[in-house]
């Protein structure tokens, strides 16, 4: 009987190792490519600064959300790192589609503080926003 049952476990347990590294590979994984809390938070401070700087009536990046479980690195025109989660690339060209959205307010400058939070970003794409330069940084 002994036998048997070390055969037994002899055969199941490199199938339970085996599974159990496939468990810890993947929630690591998962763990790196999450959203950055600090970005997260970035990336609704400019939705609002962008919100009370447009004429815009409609919904604002609807997906950018204060959700806890809503996965940043999935919003609408943002793109993150694969590994590190991190925002790599921010498309907020012509958010508003409107020809003159900041017509309210032609001299519109970008508080350069807001991508304070973004360590990894490469791409920023804010044209056609009547964005007509930088306010110096005003902290955070």
């Amino acid at each position: 009987m002994k036998a048997g049952a070390s055969q037994y476990f002899s055969m199941e347990w490199p199938l339970v190792r085996s599974l159990l590294w496939v468990l810890v590979l993947v929630a690591h994984i998962h763990d790196l490519r999450a959203c950055i809390e600090e970005e997260r938070m970035g990336l609704l401070e400019l939705k609002a600064y962008l919100k009370s700087n447009t004429n815009y009536t409609e919904p604002l990046l609807p997906s950018w959300v204060y959700d806890l479980k809503s996965e940043c690195c999935n919003w609408e025109r943002v793109k993150c790192n694969n590994t590190t989660g991190y925002v790599i690339k921010l498309c907020l060209s012509n958010i508003n589609h409107e020809t003159h959205v900041y017509a309210d307010n032609e001299n519109w400058f970008l508080n350069e503080s807001l991508l304070q939070p973004f360590k990894e970003l490469r791409i920023l794409d804010l044209s056609r926003n009547g964005i007509r330069g930088w306010q110096g940084n005003k902290g955070m």
